[in-house]
């Protein structure tokens, strides 16, 4: 309970700075729903003219990208450090977290909030709310998938930027692979199959982020239901162990090595 005190208070205070100035909160926000608003217009001028892709039709895009941008939002609302954590770590800010009782990886991802991700929260409440068609007896369902996408998106990037502990160049490569597993969850599980969907199940987990969640919500079981549940929880156990690995390391003075982007 007291990490979870620690990483509240920590969070909440890095939100309050990004709201200290109103009229960069409102620019950011608004530039990224506007961002959002053309990638969207695209699905809906696509689907004027297709009915589905697959057996995926608008309203179930509409879902996907609902899901995605609360799960994107959401991260980068409370735990924003994860897209720089790779630059944090060969930064060597961890260095004054040693010291101290607390988690350090807690603080790193509480420690930085974005102002843009409040924009992808408006527009995947938006989606969720009007273009969906979800009802209010989903709503269980509807949490549940958010909370494990969310874990799973944050695990996944956690994971690429542990590549700082061993590689000098990770930032960069860190925040591409990231930025690979937003774009392979913004687009209809109808399009993968064989080899890729291996690696959406996998490397690049848009099946545990955005994919099996949708199922669970246009087709509910208990079985998706765990098996998200399962997912979030290795993912989460894989992104804890990977960062203690690294710290391990970090603390014997082990220096990364050249390599990376």
């Amino acid at each position: 309970m007291g990490l979870f005190r620690t990483y509240a208070a920590e969070a909440g205070a890095a939100i309050r700075v990004a709201f200290a100035d109103r009229g960069a909160f409102m620019l950011q926000a608004a530039g990224m729903a506007v961002n959002n608003g053309f990638v969207l217009a695209m699905w809906f001028l696509f689907f004027a003219g297709f009915k589905s892709i697959g057996c995926w039709k608008l309203a179930d895009v509409a879902l996907l990208i609902g899901l995605l941008a609360n799960v994107v939002g959401v991260a980068g609302i409370a735990c924003g450090g994860y897209r720089d954590l790779a630059a944090a770590i060969l930064r060597g800010d961890p260095d004054g977290m040693l010291t101290q009782p607390k988690a350090v990886l807690a603080r790193l991802l509480a420690r930085e909030s974005s102002l843009t991700a409040w924009g992808d929260v408006a527009t995947g409440l938006l989606l969720l709310a009007v273009f969906a068609k979800l009802t209010p007896a989903q709503l269980p369902w509807l949490v549940l998938a958010l909370a494990c996408g969310l874990v799973v998106y944050v695990s996944t990037a956690v994971l690429f930027a542990c590549l700082a502990f061993w590689i000098k160049g990770a930032r960069s490569l860190a925040r591409d692979l990231t930025d690979f597993v937003i774009m392979f969850s913004s687009w209809p599980g109808s399009v993968y199959s064989g080899a890729t969907k291996l690696i959406v199940y996998t490397v690049f987990p848009a099946g545990f982020i955005v994919l099996a969640p949708v199922s669970l919500l246009r087709h509910p079981s208990l079985a998706t239901a765990l098996t998200l549940v399962a997912a979030a929880t290795a993912y989460a156990f894989l992104a804890l162990s990977a960062f203690e690995l690294g710290l391990r390391r970090y603390r014997q003075g082990a220096a990364p090595t050249s390599g990376g982007s």
